[in-house]
C-alpha cells in the first residue's frame, strides 16, 4: 500500500506545490480569511467533499472559558469544512477499522514586517531549489495543502475509507483560536484529530499554555533636572521585572523536578513556559520623570497547571515585589489579563491516535517517530478540551522559520509528510471493499 501512495503523491507534486502557491498569494492576515476560505472551498469539492463555510460568530463563542475577543474585525472571518464520507458499517468487533479522523490547519497569517528585508514580495509564493516561499508559506498553509493532498491520493486511488475524513480549515489560529471554537460550537466531531503545524515531522503530544498580561505602574513626575525628588516608574518596574524572572526561574525548576515524565520531552527544561516581556511604555518626554508605564508580555502554563495557579504566583509574586518597596506599597501596580489565552493541552503517548500515528510514520518515512513537547500554543487545546478529540500536532517544517523574514516551506518534506498522513487516513479509517 505504502508504494501506492507514494507513487500517489509523486503524480501530485505539481498539484502541492501549485496549491500552496496559491494559498500563500492570499494576503489571510487575521480578520481576513473568507476569500481564501472560498478558495479552498472549490479545491475541496473538486475532491468531492461536502464542503461549506462557517462563520465565526463570537457572542456565541463567549461561553468559553478559553475564548477571548482579539481586536479584529469578525466580518470577513470563516472556518471551513470539507468531509469525505466514508461508508459508515456498523460499529462491532471491527470497532477500530473504522474510526473518523479530522485534518486541521488554520489560514491566517501573521504581518510581514520590513519588507525592505524581503527578497521577494511576502505574499510571492516563489519557487525555488524545492522551497516555497512567503508568509504562512510554512505557518502553515504547507500543512494544510499536505492535508488535502492526502485526501486527494486517496481519490486518486479510488481508495473508500469506512470512517469519515474531515478537512477543517480554521481562522484566527493565532489571536485565539476563534476559528477552532466556531467548529466545536458547530458541532464538530470526530474520533480523532492531526493538527498539520510545522512539528518537523515529530508527534507533539504536550502543549504549553500561555497567557497575555498588561502590567500598569505609576511614578511621580518632575523635571529631569530635579529627578531626585521624583519617582522614576521605569525604576520600580525594574524592581517588579527582576522578582517575575526569579519566579520564571523558580517555577521551571519546581515543574523539572516534580514532572519528570514530561519534561523529557521539552527541547530546553528551562523554556517550557516561558515569561516574556514585548513591550514597554513609559513617559511622554525626555526631559521630564516619567510617571506611568504600561509593560505587555506573556506568561507560560505549565502541562498540569491551570490558567488560574499561573494568574495566582504571577500576581502574588508582583504584589511581594511591590510590597518591599515604600512607594509600591501605597501604590500597587494593576495587573490585567487579556486576549491571547492559550490552555496547555496533552494526551498519553500510548493512545491509540499516536499508537496509529507513530506506525504510519514508521511506514511511510522508514523511521521511528520522534516525541516532543511545543512550548507555543496552537489549536490542539481547544480540540482536546472544549471539543472532546484526542488531538495531536504532526506535520512538516521548522518552527523556528515561522513568523520571520523570507519564511519557506520545503517541498520534499511537505510530500513525505503527505505519504504518513495518507496512510494514516486508511490505517485508522479503514478501508471500505
Amino acid at each position: 500500500m505504502i508504494d501506492r501512495i507514494r507513487s500517489a503523491v509523486d503524480n501530485n507534486r505539481d498539484y502541492l506545490v501549485e496549491l500552496i502557491r496559491d494559498m500563500v498569494r492570499f494576503g489571510s492576515y487575521s480578520g481576513q480569511s473568507e476569500e481564501i476560505q472560498l478558495f479552498l472551498q472549490q479545491k475541496m469539492n473538486e475532491l468531492e467533499l461536502e464542503a461549506r463555510l462557517i462563520k465565526v460568530m463570537p457572542e456565541k463563542l463567549e461561553k468559553y472559558k478559553g475564548f477571548s475577543y482579539d481586536g479584529f474585525d469578525y466580518e470577513q472571518r470563516y472556518s471551513l469544512i470539507g468531509v469525505r464520507r466514508g461508508t459508515g458499517a456498523t460499529k462491532g468487533k471491527n470497532q477500530d477499522r473504522f474510526r473518523s479522523l479530522i485534518l486541521n490547519g488554520h489560514v491566517d497569517i501573521v504581518p510581514p514586517g520590513d519588507l525592505s528585508r524581503w527578497d521577494d514580495h511576502p505574499l510571492s509564493g516563489r519557487y525555488e531549489g524545492g522551497r516555497i516561499f512567503g508568509r504562512g508559506s510554512l505557518d502553515m498553509k504547507g500543512g494544510l495543502a499536505a492535508g488535502i493532498t492526502a485526501v486527494k491520493v486517496l481519490h486518486d486511488l479510488g481508495i473508500n475509507t469506512i470512517g469519515d475524513i474531515t478537512i477543517a480549515s480554521v481562522c484566527g489560529e493565532e489571536t485565539g483560536g476563534c476559528g477552532a471554537f466556531a467548529l466545536v460550537e458547530d458541532g464538530i466531531s470526530a474520533d480523532g484529530c492531526i493538527i498539520l503545524e510545522p512539528t518537523r515531522l515529530k508527534i507533539c503530544h504536550i502543549q504549553s499554555g500561555c497567557h497575555t498580561f498588561k502590567i500598569m505602574l505609576k511614578g511621580r513626575s518632575i523635571h529631569a533636572c530635579m529627578a531626585y525628588k521624583g519617582i522614576n516608574v521605569i525604576d520600580k518596574f525594574n524592581l517588579i521585572y527582576e522578582a517575575l524572572k526569579l519566579m520564571d526561574k523558580h517555577r521551571h525548576e519546581r515543574f523539572a523536578s516534580e514532572s519528570a515524565e514530561k519534561v523529557i520531552y521539552y527541547e530546553n527544561p528551562a523554556n517550557v513556559a516561558p515569561l516574556n516581556v514585548g513591550t514597554l511604555k513609559a513617559g511622554e518626554w525626555p526631559s521630564s520623570v516619567p510617571d506611568y508605564l504600561e509593560a505587555h508580555g506573556r506568561i507560560g502554563i505549565f502541562p498540569d497547571e491551570t490558567v488560574e495557579e499561573m494568574h495566582k504566583e504571577f500576581e502574588d509574586t508582583v504584589k511581594a515585589a511591590a510590597a518591599s518597596d515604600p512607594w509600591l506599597a501605597d501604590n500597587m501596580p494593576d495587573i490585567e489579563w487579556y486576549e491571547g489565552l492559550f490552555e496547555p493541552s496533552a494526551i498519553d503517548t500510548e493512545s491509540e491516535l499516536i499508537q496509529y500515528l507513530a506506525e504510519s510514520h514508521r511506514e511511510a518515512l522508514g523511521s521511528i517517530a520522534e516525541f516532543e513537547a511545543v512550548t507555543y500554543g496552537s489549536d490542539m487545546r481547544i480540540f482536546n478540551i472544549y471539543g472532546g478529540i484526542p488531538t495531536v500536532l504532526y506535520g512538516p517544517g521548522d518552527v523556528s522559520l515561522a513568523h520571520t523574514v523570507n519564511e519557506c516551506a520545503d517541498v520534499d518534506e511537505i510530500a513525505e509528510s503527505v505519504c504518513a498522513v495518507a496512510l494514516m487516513l486508511i490505517k485508522w479509517c479503514g478501508i471500505s471493499g
